[in-house]
């Protein structure tokens, strides 16, 4: 039968030309050049840039292959735009390759960065060649006639060459790295890449400073340790005893973790003049994070200030601290004696006993995250929590720290290494601002031997607050409580006595 339906159009033959030349499995190229960008986008956080050059070949692919396939209807020549198009796929090929290599399989090799960089421009400019060539240009030729020229554009570069020859004696040499933090005349900041031509910096204010390489290489920079040293002046009067100041900070800046400041070396405290009028002393400490200097120096002026004022030393004389009340409530302004009245060991006592034991107590502040004491420590005192809150932890024999109470305002703790002598058993530490009184083995001695039945009703509630916690911490029924209580208590007793000097008998003195 014969077909009656006319011919259709007949195709452009540049477009005829385009279809067999243009290899089909280009595309897919280009496809699979753009997930391998995408995973590389995703892996590769802190070299994006390269990525994004690389998307931006692709892009330019994409627009030249449209170019090509509309041109055939224009009859433009795409002998260029074809070629030119083949190029910027390689150039594609080229950055993604080139990042695998250098930033996923060599990363532990730790390669200087130039390497890659030169890698590239060397690939780029084979790639260049390349494609002059297939468009018939001598590209030996067009250089070999071009030296006057090239001079004119050195001699208009010389800058940008002085800074690629610093970036590449800085990553030779390799001393900045990414991460250091450095100060370079008035630029300060962590050092985020070292490119050839710029180094670039993130400042503690969060702006990018790009400094050239050949300003570092021509210019003094300071590498700022890891651990840098700082100086913290404070001013008190010649009315306290200078041994006493110094022993009190060091204590409390040495005592527990402070953010942003070395354990070792260990903070230090010394006398920097002798004025009229008062003592100038400096705090020695080395801060760790460079750059957050202002945190590090917060909570060491705060440290200073609470080891001051559990010293007795008077707070209004300083001229260099931080001022850090918080409100005071009301069972924190309660009487040294009404304070006792409410502890539970002390309830058999009148109110002069109480008057005269209250004498005794020694009022303590202690900053947040400060410890009051450790696990292991020896120790004849207890606390009286007037306001704050502290967490005690336990120290299991693997050495995993694990929170067991937490006591809070009109708590008592520690008294079993008042009345027993006993090592701490846990280690007590604020979690808050914390107030407290701390009576010693001193203030109560004359207490009990006015009062030797002091100590048999002591030990039954030291003894009942123990069984208690325990049975909580490891799920103890009541029954095995109770019978615990009673084999506990008689030993408590004996060493309470022991401990005091107490004689083995119930009678009134």
């Amino acid at each position: 039968m014969r077909d009656t339906h006319p011919p259709g159009p007949a195709l452009h033959p540049d477009l005829v030309r385009i279809s067999t030349r243009v290899p089909a499995y280009s595309y897919w190229i280009a496809a699979g050049l753009f997930v391998s960008a995408a995973l590389l986008w995703t892996l590769l956080t802190q070299d994006r840039a390269r990525v994004r050059t690389a998307f931006g070949f692709l892009i330019l692919w994409a627009a030249a292959a449209i170019f090509s396939i509309g041109g055939a209807h224009w009859g433009i020549p795409l002998k260029v735009v074809d070629e030119v198009a083949r190029t910027l796929l390689i150039l594609a090929a080229v950055q993604i390759g080139f990042l695998v290599i250098f930033d996923l399989a060599l990363q532990k090799v730790r390669l200087p960065k130039f390497a890659s960089e030169i890698a590239i421009v060397a690939a780029y400019a084979a790639a260049v060649i390349e494609l002059l060539t297939r468009l018939g240009i001598n590209a030996t030729s067009l250089f070999a006639t071009s030296a006057v020229a090239t001079a004119v554009v050195g001699l208009a570069l010389q800058d940008m060459l002085s800074n690629l020859a610093g970036g590449m004696t800085l990553q030779l040499e390799d001393s900045i790295n990414v991460g250091d933090y450095i100060h370079c005349g008035e630029y300060s900041g962590w050092v985020e890449h070292v490119r050839l031509r710029h180094t670039s910096l993130l400042t503690s204010d969060g702006d990018t400073v790009v400094v050239p390489n050949s300003y570092l290489t021509r210019s003094a920079f300071l590498i700022v340790s890891k651990a840098h040293r700082h100086f913290i002046p404070f001013a008190m009067p010649y009315s306290y005893d200078p041994h006493e100041v110094i022993d009190a900070i060091q204590t409390a800046l040495r005592g527990s973790p402070l953010e942003g400041v070395a354990a070792d070396p260990k903070p230090n405290c010394l006398i920097q003049d002798m004025t009229p009028g008062h003592i100038l002393y400096r705090a020695v400490v080395w801060f760790t994070k460079p750059g957050q200097d202002s945190v590090a120096l917060s909570a060491v002026l705060n440290r200073i200030y609470y080891a001051l004022d559990r010293a007795g030393i008077g707070i209004s004389e300083i001229t260099y601290l931080l001022e850090n009340k918080a409100p005071t409530s009301t069972f924190e302004e309660s009487k040294p004696e009404e304070i006792l009245r409410r502890i539970p060991i002390f309830r058999l006592l009148e109110d002069k006993d109480l008057v005269h034991l209250a004498v005794s107590l020694r009022r303590h502040t202690y900053a947040p995250g400060e410890l009051i004491f450790r696990q292991g420590d020896s120790g004849d005192s207890m606390y009286f929590v007037v306001a704050g809150h502290i967490g005690v932890t336990l120290r299991a024999p693997d050495g995993v720290e694990k929170e067991i109470a937490t006591f809070n305002s009109g708590d008592f703790f520690g008294e079993v290494s008042l009345l027993t002598g006993e090592r701490r058993s846990v280690t007590a530490t604020a979690t808050s601002r914390v107030v407290c009184y701390c009576l010693e083995k001193g203030g109560l001695q004359r207490t009990m031997e006015l009062h030797p039945d002091l100590a048999e009703d002591m030990s039954v509630i030291m003894v009942h607050r123990q069984v208690e916690l325990t049975a909580a911490r490891e799920m103890v029924d009541r029954d095995t409580m109770l019978r615990r209580s009673g084999e506990n208590q008689t030993q408590m007793l004996a060493r309470i006595r022991r401990f005091f000097g107490i004689a083995n008998t119930s009678a009134r003195a």
